[in-house]
């Protein structure tokens, strides 16, 4: 019974505050973990390992680094996730990544896309240099969003023309393909 009480801890992840070093690092190593155990190598035929989100957003680079993790976890076992209180920012990937069927939303979750954002500080040849990698760290949330959800590049577009926070109920996101099924 431990045994059986040990896998299922396992099973479930959570990203719970800000995607910075120290959450992005623990999730990470939760997700690592799952992949590399011996005693219980992950099947599709398994339940689905379950990542609860909760973030107002962070950083894109560590977004990345745990969406390429789940794309590879989700390659060997289904990912579900649940996106409670808030999904913002970064988490809105995080949320989506999870195996289709399996993504779940709060019926009380908020979820804000917004452009990439960054507060670097420097010469202005430093901050063009930034800029330049936020355009392209950009373009690329977006495109994996595109392949996640049902959303398109104009919908995208239009949703951040105006530099603003645009923020989406749990209806909304259920249809624009950011999650599957209302909780």
């Amino acid at each position: 019974m431990e045994d059986e009480e040990v896998v299922a801890e396992r099973r479930i992840m959570g990203l719970l505050g800000e995607i910075d070093d120290e959450n992005t690092k623990e999730l990470l190593g939760s997700i690592l973990t799952y992949l590399h155990d011996p005693t219980n190598p992950p099947t599709l035929e398994q339940d689905p390992v379950e990542l609860i989100i909760s973030t107002g957003g962070g950083q894109v680079a560590h977004m990345f680094a745990i969406y390429d993790l789940l794309r590879l976890l989700r390659a060997e076992t289904p990912v579900s996730t649940l996106g409670v209180g808030k999904v913002m920012s970064a988490g809105v990937l995080l949320l989506a990544a999870g195996t289709k069927g399996y993504r779940r939303i709060g019926k009380h979750c908020r979820i804000m896309l917004h452009h990439v954002m960054t507060s670097e500080q420097g010469s202005i040849a430093d901050l063009g240099t930034t800029y330049k990698e936020a355009t392209v760290m950009e373009k690329l949330m977006f495109e994996a969003l595109i392949a996640e959800t049902s959303l398109t590049s104009p919908q995208l577009k239009r949703m951040v023309q105006h530099n603003t926070d645009k923020f989406f109920s749990a209806e909304e996101a259920v249809k624009m393909g950011i999650a599957d099924v209302i909780v």
